[in-house]
């Protein structure tokens, strides 16, 4: 198992993430942190959003997501914005400030096993460069129902065509006529697997091209939160992908077109 250990902040962390796409980030956010986005996300639940899913198959135990929730949940708005996630992004981005494209909690009932799909994040993004997922998880969570990642897939310059995740609502809104996502699990030769065993407040960030999943063992005893966020360059322009990209992008008011700089009220420019 790889070690958690991982390279020195600055400068040393952003060149290990360009190398090879992702990078571990112990104790990113503390215990306080988690119990707070904990509770948050029960706040979420009981009151979804409009972008609020399950992702689960019908009869299954339930694994549910919602989006964009920093516009009313102050404490997913305060760890968005004034927490430790932003300076990592802009790190990550090599830049002095970063902008919030997106923020996604997932919770998955005890025992349901919460795998997603092997894809990309970029393909479902109107944006016209790469940018960071910062996955941070608030509980501990072993490296089998943890997230998985092939490291290097990042840099082999092939995009693939974006996965409906949801089993309630549509979250793309058409075919795409990129090439599909390989099946990583019967080819361990060409798409070795890493993953790790992760404290609660553990991040994992990750290039938006890397193939990544969600693991394959449930967690039995308790329940399975996570929180990812989507950090862009200051220098981001929006890029029309059409019916591919995430349907969010048809149901925010954000009012780009091609060519504008991504930041803005909507996608907020943070400096931290």
């Amino acid at each position: 198992m790889p070690s958690k250990t991982g390279p020195a902040p600055g400068t040393e962390r952003r060149a290990a993430f360009l190398e090879r796409g992702a990078v571990v980030v112990p104790g990113l956010l503390d215990l306080d942190w988690c119990e707070r986005l904990q509770a948050a996300i029960e706040r979420c639940q009981a009151s979804p959003s409009q972008f609020y899913g399950v992702l689960s198959p019908p009869g299954e135990l339930k694994v549910d997501s919602d989006l964009f929730r920093w516009f009313d949940d102050p404490d997913i708005a305060e760890v968005t914005h004034s927490s430790p996630l932003p300076a990592l992004g802009a790190e990550l981005c090599g830049a002095d400030a970063a902008v919030l494209i997106e923020d996604q909690w997932f919770c998955s009932e005890p025992g349901a096993i919460s795998r997603s799909p092997w894809h990309q994040d970029h393909p479902y993004y109107n944006l016209d460069r790469p940018f960071a997922t910062v996955w941070v998880t608030l509980d501990d969570v072993a490296a089998d129902a943890a997230l998985r990642v092939v490291e290097g897939s990042h840099a082999t310059g092939i995009t693939y065509a974006p996965i409906e995740f949801s089993s309630s609502i549509s979250t793309i809104g058409g075919a795409s006529e990129l090439e599909p996502v390989p099946d990583v699990d019967t080819d361990p030769e060409n798409f070795p697997v890493t993953t790790w065993d992760l404290k609660a407040g553990d991040a994992v960030a990750i290039d938006s091209r890397m193939l990544h999943s969600t693991g394959v063992r449930e967690v039995a005893d308790r329940p399975f939160r996570r929180l990812s966020t989507r950090y862009a360059h200051p220098d981001t322009r929006y890029l029309d992908l059409g019916e591919q990209a995430a349907v969010f992008w048809r149901m925010l008011p954000h009012g780009l077109s091609t060519g504008d700089l991504v930041a803005g009220e909507v996608f907020p420019l943070i400096e931290p």
